[in-house]
């Protein structure tokens, strides 16, 4: 998809159907405000549930002397750890634990060990979730404007018209980690807590990766260390850029209100309460965008509350797939 040359630009509409709107989105707020409690225990349940078998699987990785055995953990701590990393975007928006500065220690002790700037990211997600659909400088933004389209150089319009091939398989997770660490630094005087959280990440990278290596070192484990990170880049990068992806993929367009933009630029995906839990709710991205504060356990019940609201005033059906499967068929 291309975004129009008005980029974030509302069109104009009939001043009672932008009241009705904002009317209709207060009652749609005001309905899922009492789902904005988060449940610790339950938080603390997904991250051991995660977390823990992944340690146990890369514990096996180490202490396996075949490489092809070894891989085979490898791969199913990366997994695992995929889900882990979805967490921290719960995290970033305190809504796994609610427990302040611990919540996000945890988010950077999750994240610094495969190079992922998690205070830099959670500072633009946050930039996100207000300029998505409505800004063209969202740092998430995954479609290219008109000029940016007839002014890119054939490799970049391939890009273009192939995302999966080119983020999902190609670029992987180092796209993910330089874009924020370009967007941190060019962003850097939109949001105050953003050069200060590329500093901590960057220190705390280096220090991380340090540490690790002088492990590797003593132990004479630097070419499974290496490998581990070539494997968590590939496998958590895909997973990583294909939710992104399938999440927004061709729905810019701004709305009358801010709530309807986000609910209306933002894809549900079909699925059941496994896959929900792994994925921090998600499915219900629409519901998540226009009310961050829900919890991704109460996100089923909030699209429910939205989506019998909408069709009572007799909008559209939120944006939808049937599975991850097809979401993915969306962007070859």
């Amino acid at each position: 998809m291309i975004v129009p040359a008005q980029g974030g630009q509302v069109a104009a509409l009939d001043p009672a159907q932008r009241r009705a709107d904002r009317l209709m989105t207060e009652a749609i707020e005001e309905a899922v405000r009492p789902l904005f409690r988060v449940n610790r225990g339950l938080g603390w349940l997904r991250v051991l549930v995660l977390l823990l078998p992944s340690l146990a699987c890369l514990w096996q990785y180490y202490q396996e002397p075949n490489l092809g055995l070894a891989l085979l953990w490898l791969v199913a701590a990366t997994l695992l750890y995929s889900f882990l990393m979805i967490a921290t975007h719960d995290i970033s928006h305190a809504t796994l634990l609610d427990q302040g500065d611990l919540e996000q220690g945890l988010g950077c002790a999750l994240s610094w060990p495969i190079a992922w700037p998690y205070l830099t990211y959670r500072n633009l997600h946050m930039l996100h979730h207000r300029m998505n659909g409505m800004d063209l400088r969202d740092p998430e933004r995954r479609e290219p404007t008109e000029e940016e389209a007839a002014k890119a150089g054939p490799l970049r319009q391939l890009h273009f018209r192939h995302p999966f091939w080119g983020s999902v398989l190609g670029l992987g997770g180092l796209q993910l980690i330089l874009s924020m660490f370009w967007f941190g630094w060019k962003l850097r005087a939109t949001h105050s807590r953003l050069w200060a959280g590329l500093r901590i990440d960057l220190l705390g990278i280096l220090l991380v990766q340090a540490l690790l290596f002088a492990w590797a070192i003593s132990q004479g484990q630097v070419l499974k260390l290496v490998l581990m990170l070539v494997v968590v880049e590939r496998l958590v990068g895909a997973v990583m850029q294909a939710r992104g992806m399938i999440e927004h993929h061709g729905l810019w367009l701004p709305s009358t209100t801010y709530e309807l933009t986000q609910l209306y630029t933002s894809r549900n995906i079909v699925a059941g309460p496994l896959v929900n839990f792994l994925m921090g709710g998600l499915p219900h991205h629409s519901l998540h965008h226009a009310y961050p504060s829900i919890p991704y356990d109460r996100l089923p019940e909030a699209s429910a509350i939205a989506e019998a609201e909408l069709a009572r005033h007799g909008k559209p059906a939120l944006p939808r797939v049937g599975s991850y499967a097809e979401g993915l068929a969306l962007l070859f």
